[in-house]
């Protein structure tokens, strides 16, 4: 499982790279920061499941499971049953539909405001990784998967054309804010 989350996230962020590489026709050595920037931005959002784990829910079996790993310094084994067992927790600090429209602000932010190219390629491959995670399900079908950690922090029931919407205008967004970085 571990092996499959991460390869699928490398291979979407390294098509993405390729293709803003190949847009923005400058061979510079500052395309390295852009591709470097593009990897750690990739992983960075996933830092909310050891949030969750840790510090926010340390309660629930899986959080304790996590934490003897790491107090037995397990590093590799603690990653794996975080993969593993991701589906289980959906009250996700920054895999929501709250917090998305908030990175895409960071994300224009550091497009216009900066001349960063780690900068704009790490939020940019945050909002990549958070799209990609929820084009799986909703193409997938899972309607009740994609409700319930996207839109856990909405009260009111979101039915699947609203997912559907928010997902595409979520995508539209981001593909305007590549512009931006081409």
């Amino acid at each position: 499982m571990l092996k499959r989350e991460v390869t699928s996230h490398l291979l979407v962020t390294l098509a993405w790279l390729g293709i803003v590489t190949l847009l923005r026709w400058s061979w510079h050595w500052n395309l390295i920061l852009l591709w470097l920037g593009g990897f750690v931005g990739t992983f960075l959002l996933d830092t909310d499941h050891l949030l969750y784990t840790l510090i926010i829910y340390p309660q629930e079996l899986t959080s304790m499971r996590v934490r003897r790993l790491l107090e037995l310094r397990r590093f590799k084994e603690a990653l794996v049953l975080l993969t593993d067992t991701h589906e289980e927790r959906f009250k996700s600090s920054f895999h929501n539909a709250l917090f998305q429209p908030i990175l895409y602000v960071v994300c224009f932010f550091v497009l216009t405001s900066t001349g960063s190219l780690f900068g704009a390629s790490l939020v940019m491959a945050m909002a990549l990784h958070l799209l990609k995670d929820e084009l799986e399900p909703l193409l997938l079908g899972r309607e009740e998967y994609l409700r319930k950690w996207l839109f856990w922090q909405i009260k009111t029931e979101v039915s699947f054309y609203n997912q559907k919407l928010f997902v595409v205008l979520m995508l539209i967004v981001f593909l305007g804010l590549n512009l931006l970085l081409i």
